[in-house]
């Protein structure tokens, strides 16, 4: 019968002894008996005991057994080396032992052995049998030019390099890696003038182009109604002003020491300028006492021309024989023609080595006419007693006006009786 030694507590009784009555023998045989008691009141065949008067005998026990003290720990063992160490020649903790499941693979470098860290160098440094992997990617660049390269290709670091920038088109890329997309992307205009307009790109998707409508012309250097023009019918407005007004924007245009010349062209050039649309303006027209007749012109381009360039339209229009004059009016004339306008004027303003002109397109006509014929709006200008001066600026502008035009300048181009005259303003 198995019994367990911390819940039985075997008796063995002997003999019974007490103060009053002594021992008693006991008979024979008996000191074979075993009484074993269960200290949870179990007989040894695992019955409950009847109470037993010696059974007061055990109360005074305690219930609960003391716990053995704890045992001091063992000292510590160094464990064995590792069997990788062993065969390990290069001091790196890795040995070639045939028993060891990941050896060292090369033993004359200490950075190489299992667990090592990979670079690019064409080496197997873990051991792996793999060589430089684990290197990964690098990424550059933004938009069309973002571009993924290898960290590591054949044992050689590698440097990423984005693609090179594009011009930008509607199509939903980054064309020009600027991190915007479609931003002022080309796409198809339509209408002229203050109805043009830009198709938009939406979503890389070029939309319909619809133009504005046209307005009311007005004098703003805009073509506001969208017919190619600008300013027209405020191309050339004829302006009375007086000597003592242009002397305040050039002291010499006087009246008394230039009526005209070079310092009353700029006198006129800067008045007409300060004139609401005007750009700038030839004269004078018409000219008597302080009365100063100019015309001011709006919708024309100006430029500074080094008379050399002139020189090659004219020769004598070099700045030395001629810096004003019928010559000079001939190349800057052809200059402006040579741009595709209608012809120009000048010098608006005077530099040791340049001139200002005025070059006209849109609303002005060069039209030949004779000196007969501009001598019949004013005498003088009949090619014998005044080919190009303040008479015939007057027969020029007069002869213009009755063609229908606001004004005119000139001679352009002169030879005989035959002259060449621009008129402006129709």
């Amino acid at each position: 019968m198995d019994r367990s030694p911390t819940s039985t507590l075997l008796i063995a009784l002997l003999a019974l002894c007490s103060a009053a009555t002594g021992c008693e023998e006991l008979p024979p045989g008996a000191a074979d008996a075993r009484i074993w008691i269960t200290l949870d009141g179990a007989g040894a065949d695992g019955a409950n005991l009847p109470d037993d008067p010696r059974d007061a005998a055990l109360d005074g026990m305690p219930s609960d057994l003391a716990p053995l003290p704890d045992l001091a720990p063992l000292p510590d063992l160094a464990p064995p080396p590792p069997i990788c160490a062993r065969g390990d020649t290069d001091g790196d903790g890795w040995g070639t032992d045939p028993g060891c499941p990941t050896p060292d693979c090369d033993e004359s470098n200490r950075a190489i052995h299992p667990g090592a860290v990979e670079a690019c160098n064409g080496l197997d440094e873990d051991c792996d049998e793999t060589i430089d992997e684990g290197l990964a990617t690098a990424v550059c660049g933004r938009g069309a030019c973002r571009r993924e390269s290898a960290n590591c290709i054949a044992g050689r670091p590698q440097r990423c390099e984005p693609g090179a920038p594009a011009d930008e088109q509607c199509n939903d890329i980054d064309d020009d890696c600027d991190g915007a997309i479609d931003e002022a992307a080309p796409t198809a205009a339509c209408g002229q003038g203050a109805c043009r307009r830009v198709a938009a790109c939406i979503d890389g998707v070029e939309q319909a182009c619809v133009a504005a409508d046209p307005g009311e012309e007005v004098c703003n250097r805009a073509d506001d109604d969208c017919d190619g023009r600008t300013d027209e019918g405020f191309l050339a407005a004829v302006s009375v002003t007086a000597y003592s007004t242009l002397v305040g924007h050039h002291p010499v245009c006087d009246g008394v020491g230039e009526r005209i010349g070079p310092n009353c062209n700029a006198a006129i050039n800067r008045f007409c300028g300060a004139q609401g649309c005007a750009v700038t303006g030839f004269g004078p027209v018409e000219n008597s006492g302080d009365t100063s007749v100019v015309t001011c012109l709006a919708a024309v381009e100006t430029h500074v021309v080094p008379f050399a360039e002139l020189a090659a339209r004219h020769d004598v229009c070099d700045g030395t024989r001629e810096r004003i004059g019928p010559n000079c009016n001939a190349a800057i004339n052809r200059w402006c023609q040579a741009r595709g306008l209608v012809g120009g004027f000048g010098p608006r303003e005077s530099g040791a080595d340049a001139v200002h002109v005025a070059c006209v397109g849109a609303g002005a006509e060069m039209r030949g006419t004779t000196y007969a014929a501009l001598s019949g709006h004013h005498g003088p200008c009949d090619g014998a007693w005044q080919r190009i001066g303040p008479d015939c600026n007057a027969a020029i502008h007069r002869w213009c006006r009755a063609q229908g035009f606001e004004s005119g300048f000139g001679p352009v181009e002169n030879s005989g009786n035959d002259a060449a005259v621009v008129c402006v303003g129709r």
